[in-house]
Formats: C-alpha cells, structure tokens, sequence
C-alpha cells in the first residue's frame, strides 16, 4: 500500500509517494534466534523468522513484520521440563514405558508417572498420573507404601 502526497507548483499537481520509515534490526529473544543473521535495516512491510532452542516451546508468531518503523510482537521461547531422577525417587514414582528414554519435555506436554510395586498415590489412591508441564515446572505426583 504507498501512501501519496500531492504538490501543487504552477497549477500543475504531482503525485508523490510518502516516505516510509524502514525498521531497525529487530529485537532478540531469550532462548531463541532468527534464522537469518539480522539485516541493519529493513524495509516497511518485510519479516523476520524467528526458532527457539531445542525443547524451548514458541508461544506467539514465529513471523514478525516491519510497519512504519515499529516491529511487530516477537514470540516467547518457553522453557521445558526436565526429568529429575531424585524428584522420581524422592516420590516413589517411575515413568511410563512411552516416555522411556526421555529427560526433556515442551511447555503443555504431559507427562505419564505410576507408582513404584506396593505403592499408590498419595492423594488420590490410585497408581497412574498425567502431569502436565508447565513452564518448565513438573509437580511429581507423590506415592506411598502400601500400609502405611
């Protein structure tokens, strides 16, 4: 879209497209990067691309765009789970055969726990848990030993 100025000189009108602000390089994120070096300057209306680091979760646009100077919103790398063997121990709990192998997990995963032999949960009574990572946060479901 180009804006346009008219000028009047000696009753004869010219049409003038506007000058548009181009953009500074634009802004870093934590746990990510562009997936291009950064330019010095960028033209009103391009984009930038923009990847997390391994396991970071991208919340928002990975695209953002240059408009009259400003730069749109960048996303957000948010941080994964990882795996604690002391804080699986500490409980009681093991992780289900599907997640075996695994230590890292994305932001809104879940995660499957069950109690170790002769133990349930704590809480609920029960010996299998979904537990849902959240920013970087896995709240262990607790188990005790049968009689107890």
């Amino acid at each position: 879209l180009w804006l346009k100025l008219t000028e009047c000189f000696s009753n004869v009108f010219n049409v003038i497209p506007a000058p548009t602000e181009k953009c500074d390089p634009p802004p870093s994120i934590a746990n990510g990067a562009l997936t291009l070096p950064p330019l010095t300057q960028y033209d009103n209306g391009s984009s930038v691309q923009y990847s997390c680091s391994d396991y970071h979760f991208l919340q928002g646009s990975e695209r953002i765009y240059c408009s009259e100077g400003q730069w749109s919103s960048p996303p957000v790398c948010i941080e994964p789970c990882t795996l604690s063997k002391n804080e699986m121990e500490k409980n009681n709990v093991l992780l289900q055969g599907f997640y075996k192998n695994q230590v890292y997990f994305y932001h809104g995963d879940y995660v499957g726990f069950y109690c170790k032999q002769n133990h349930f949960g704590a809480e609920s009574g029960t010996t299998l848990f979904q537990v849902q990572c959240k920013r970087g946060q896995l709240t262990y479901p607790r188990c005790v030993e049968r009689g107890r």
